[in-house]
């Protein structure tokens, strides 16, 4: 003899736990990709010299905004600037702000290949 048997009903996986840990690891995800990484921590940053604008640019370059170049108010060249031996100070180069990119960049590069390595670029802190 056969007993019917009452057909299983299929039991629904409840999936509530699953989307609740595919949200927290979204959340995980975007929070620890968000931090920003330190990539400078073993760099040490430069330092600023406050110094008295008149103190400071005393002796230095000054280039015009048409490319011309001055120090203690005399027109000079590049080719006609060298190194002095023994100083250990670095060149003062003051740039008019409206010298082209260009011309400044062609001006250091000219210094560079006179013989001078360390060349200091003087600006002004802007208003805040």
């Amino acid at each position: 003899m056969r007993l019917k048997t009452k057909p299983q009903k299929r039991t629904f996986e409840n999936t509530i736990p699953l989307i609740n840990i595919v949200f927290l690891m979204l959340i995980f995800f975007l929070f620890a990709g968000s931090i920003d990484r330190d990539d400078a921590k073993n760099v040490s940053p430069a330092e600023t010299q406050e110094q008295s604008s008149r103190e400071l640019i005393a002796g230095a370059l000054i280039i015009a905004p048409d490319g011309t170049i001055t120090q203690n108010e005399q027109p000079v060249l590049v080719e006609d600037l060298m190194p002095l031996e023994g100083n250990k100070d670095p060149l003062m180069v003051v740039a008019d702000r409206a010298l082209s990119g260009q011309t400044l960049a062609r001006t250091l590069a000219g210094l560079k290949k006179q013989g001078f390595s360390d060349i200091t670029l003087v600006t002004v802190r802007a208003a805040q």
